[in-house]
């Protein structure tokens, strides 16, 4: 079962997380950091990794830090909130 969530962060985005458990039992997750503009929503996927969890909220946990750095690294600091 898929489960989907939405973050809000810093500057005016969101991360929208989807979780997964896998067939060995095991939890992975995949986020996509979103921009509301103007005219609609842009979405950034980020890269899909083989990381692997015991725990939903490890997962979750992990891809939304991933999420947050994307953010602080691409989106500059004085960006509007």
């Amino acid at each position: 079962m898929i489960e989907r969530k939405t973050v809000p962060a810093r500057g005016g985005y969101s991360i929208s997380v989807a979780s997964e458990k896998m067939r060995d039992g095991r939890w992975s997750a995949v986020a996509t950091v979103q921009q509301a503009t103007s005219t609609g929503v842009r979405n950034i996927d980020l890269p899909v990794t083989d990381a692997r969890f015991d725990t939903e909220a490890e997962a979750e946990q992990h891809i939304v830090d991933l999420a947050k750095r994307w953010i602080d690294t691409n989106v500059p600091a004085d960006a509007a909130p």
